[in-house]
């Protein structure tokens, strides 16, 4: 048996094993743009499963995207808690940012289906369950980066403002330099590659948080 199935029937771990087969169906076919418009019969089609097994895992497509970004995020968090220890807080602020670039980057499926259920709308029509996950994980972010930036408001490196209005304008931009890459907006700036922007980005998003104790 894998890691983390001591405990289960034979049963209980044919059934993860298969619900994991879905979700990674689903995941290489989300890497069309239009992954939108694919349908729960062509998750069941790759998945080489029957269309209502599917549904013996998850009541709804939704279902499916829930999984997939609550998996996603937890895996980015993970990645936050492994980064080498700075002694300075921008340091690490600025550390963060490039890993959030690269978990999107390199994820790009997992990463734009997690995009769209930060909606109010999507999570509102998740069972109690599901919404009860995803604010967990929003709690377990924002004290995350907290605890980051606490330290460096004290010392007067960022501004003394409530840190969700730091995180605030710090999501805003990071959301706004993603949607520009996979928009395709990097090609309107023919001497600026990937790397190059991300660079840019990152700095600016430091910057403007030290930037702001001074304005």
């Amino acid at each position: 048996m894998s890691e983390g199935s001591e405990g289960l029937s034979r049963k209980q771990v044919e059934f993860a094993k298969r619900e994991q087969e879905i979700l990674k169906a689903a995941i290489s076919l989300f890497e069309n743009p239009h992954w939108e418009t694919v349908t729960v019969e062509q998750i069941s089609k790759k998945a080489e499963i029957g269309k209502g097994t599917v549904y013996k895992h998850f009541t709804c497509k939704e279902e499916i995207y829930a999984q997939i970004s609550i998996s996603f995020l937890r895996r980015m968090l993970a990645s936050y808690e492994a980064l080498p220890p700075h002694s300075e807080a921008i340091d690490i602020i600025r550390e963060i940012i490039r890993a959030s670039f690269a978990q999107f980057l390199d994820n790009p499926a997992e990463a734009r289906v997690s995009f769209y259920c930060k909606r109010v709308d999507f999570r509102e029509r998740l069972t109690p369950e599901l919404r009860a996950e995803f604010d967990q994980l929003d709690d377990l972010f924002a004290s995350y980066i907290g605890s980051i930036l606490e330290p460096g408001i004290k010392s007067g490196m960022f501004p003394d403002m409530p840190i969700e209005h730091l995180m605030m304008g710090l999501e805003a931009t990071f959301d706004g330099a993603i949607s520009t890459i996979w928009n395709g907006g990097l090609h309107c700036q023919e001497d600026t590659d990937l790397e190059t922007y991300i660079n840019i980005i990152s700095e600016y998003m430091v910057a403007g948080l030290v930037g702001l104790v001074k304005a």
